[in-house]
């Protein structure tokens, strides 16, 4: 009986060092990525400009991963880390894409939003654009850390959403959340959903008048008043998905305003203990 605990005792230390401990442990910088003539196809280069990465920029960004590492995300990190996606590059801009169907292939244009990086759900390319080093930082009024601290992990909710085959889309984060097809779009019931939306374009309107600030802050204010993180985290299942994910990890503040119903999910898609 002894050897067997032993045993277990050393397999589970084992595991419990073999388990990342922070997404810097997952997430791999590259300086190259190569398209061809189908998938790929060389727009996707071509939209994006792939670029080397600098020692500085590997440092910021490197601080940011390692500070990812909640103990409630262990499940997150080895789903990231089984199904590889894991490969973080820098760019220049971002992209959209469309099927050419008389090539029968998809193709990229760049993108005209000034993203400080993002996820092309297409490629799984993981992107850190100019915009990034080069955009102001400012603190979370609520989870006290810096707004990009925030913005990297909501972009690895989204390849942990991507790596589970897009979960934001099913009827059990549906039902936590409200999400509901009203005949002509998906809402959220409960709140004021038309209201919703315009308060988030009078946000759009602040970015626009480079008042990325008071954009952020009424983004988060009215979002709260309407029991989610942002009001962002409304516009789309994705971004509901990813928005709440990340304040739920990042926010000590967020029992307070997500529902039970929310959180138990969170929990359940996390593997929480």
């Amino acid at each position: 009986m002894s050897f067997v605990l032993g045993l277990v005792t050393i397999l589970s230390v084992a595991q419990a060092q073999a388990r990342p401990q922070s997404a810097l442990d997952v997430m791999t910088f590259e300086d190259e990525f190569t398209c061809n003539d189908k998938f790929p196809h060389h727009s996707f280069c071509e939209a994006v400009e792939f670029r080397p990465w600098s020692e500085a920029e590997k440092q910021i960004v490197g601080e940011y991963l390692a500070n990812i590492n909640d103990p409630r995300l262990g499940h997150l990190l080895e789903v990231i880390k089984s199904k590889g996606i894991t490969k973080i590059h820098r760019v220049g801009y971002g992209a959209t894409w469309y099927n050419n169907i008389s090539k029968r292939r998809a193709e990229f244009v760049r993108s005209r939003d000034k993203a400080l990086l993002w996820v092309n759900p297409v490629t799984n390319v993981i992107g850190f654009s100019d915009s990034f080093f080069t955009g102001t930082s400012f603190m979370d009024p609520h989870a006290k850390v810096d707004r990009k601290q925030i913005n990297v992990f909501h972009e690895l909710v989204h390849v942990f959403d991507v790596a589970l085959g897009h979960i934001s889309t099913s009827q059990e984060f549906y039902d936590s959340v409200g999400w509901h097809w009203d005949g002509k779009e998906h809402v959220i019931g409960g709140v004021d959903y038309h209201q919703s939306q315009l308060d988030f374009k009078n946000i759009l309107a602040l970015v626009g008048n480079k008042q990325s600030a008071r954009a952020y802050a009424q983004d988060r204010e009215l979002g709260i008043q309407y029991g989610f993180p942002t009001v962002y985290s409304m516009t789309n299942t994705h971004e509901s998905f990813a928005e709440i994910i990340s304040y739920y990890i990042f926010d000590p503040t967020a029992k307070d305003y997500l529902s039970p119903k929310i959180q138990a999910y969170v929990k359940s898609v996390l593997k929480e203990d």
